[in-house]
């Protein structure tokens, strides 16, 4: 049986998965499939049209989904994260890099049932650059010189994406392909969801933490500075990116960013809701590595040139409005 045409969200659990369900589901048009390790919570489950429990390396689970569904677009979100991938690479490997293999051969095999391009997104992060010296802003083509397994997975996965969208028509001398579109995406910060496992971590984690308990420890050094996105200008992004044509857009890889605090001067904004909240700097040396690794900065005029992006939430207005409101 094929259903009407569908949006595949996969990882649709996570912090970025939940909030684009939201977004995604106002549309009753849509057929939303979600794939995830876990059942979805109660309180997005209910906008999801068809929830699959399992595994982006179930290749079975993978081929009944392509018979079942008439898929017009993929999310891919699933993966493990910076912290846990340093961890464990081997891990990090299958499911970033053979569940990502997995999630493009499935929508080749739509477009080739479909007779059309289907559309892919892809979530990149600023862990694919690698910077010495602490580079004050990179652009897409800078510093690709990752330290971390998770942002040379990253990298890689980007590489396979250009390869299935433009590589494998030319090889296969057909017109059956897949539209690879990613963002390269700094920290985010979400108001509704405590992170876990990132690295970037450090300033929603002092959010969460000081609203809560009133305290938080650091694991990384008070100057430690690194770019961030309120995540409604996350999902903007997202949405913008896939509702351009391909004839619109020039690119596939994009930055895009909106503020840079550091530890100290996030902690000195927070203060002036909770005035005795407390931060104690407790740093691992393994993760203020990776974030030393990182560019203070990236430059999103790319984006801003090919499909006019610009972030709504600056710093001060993600913590008034969006955090705090």
């Amino acid at each position: 049986m094929i259903h009407k045409s569908s949006i595949l969200i996969t990882g649709a659990g996570g912090e970025l998965g939940s909030q684009l369900i939201r977004t995604l589901s106002q549309n009753e048009s849509i057929n939303l499939i979600t794939l995830d390790l876990q059942p979805l919570e109660s309180t997005i489950s209910h906008m999801v049209s068809d929830k699959i429990t399992g595994n982006i390396l179930d290749l079975k689970l993978l081929d009944q989904i392509n018979l079942e569904f008439q898929i017009k677009q993929i999310y891919h979100l699933a993966a493990i994260l910076s912290t846990r991938a340093e961890l464990s690479p081997g891990i990090a490997h299958d499911v970033n890099v053979n569940g990502t293999i997995n999630l493009l051969e499935l929508a080749l095999k739509q477009s080739k049932s479909q007779n059309k391009k289907i559309k892919f997104f892809f979530p990149s992060s600023i862990a694919v650059y690698g910077v010495d010296g602490k580079e004050q802003s990179c652009k897409e083509n800078d510093s690709l010189d990752p330290i971390t397994v998770y942002g040379s997975n990253k990298l890689y996965v980007e590489k396979l994406g250009i390869n299935y969208s433009t590589h494998n028509d030319q090889l296969s001398n057909n017109k059956y392909f897949i539209d690879f579109r990613s963002l390269r995406f700094p920290g985010l910060i979400s108001s509704n969801t405590v992170p876990s496992g990132g690295t970037s971590d450090f300033i929603p984690e002092m959010w969460h933490n000081i609203k809560n308990y009133n305290m938080y420890e650091c694991f990384v050094h008070e100057n430690s500075r690194l770019p961030f996105l309120a995540m409604p200008d996350a999902i903007k992004a997202i949405n913008q990116l896939m509702a351009m044509s391909s004839e619109q857009i020039q690119s596939r890889i994009y930055n895009v960013t909106s503020f840079n605090p550091s530890a100290g001067e996030f902690f000195k904004l927070i203060k002036e809701f909770y005035p005795t909240a407390k931060v104690f700097y407790n740093v691992n040396d393994v993760r203020q590595k990776i974030v030393d690794s990182w560019p203070s900065n990236v430059d999103d005029s790319l984006a801003k040139k090919e499909w006019g992006w610009s972030a709504d939430y600056n710093l001060y207005r993600t913590i008034n409005e969006y955090l705090q409101p």
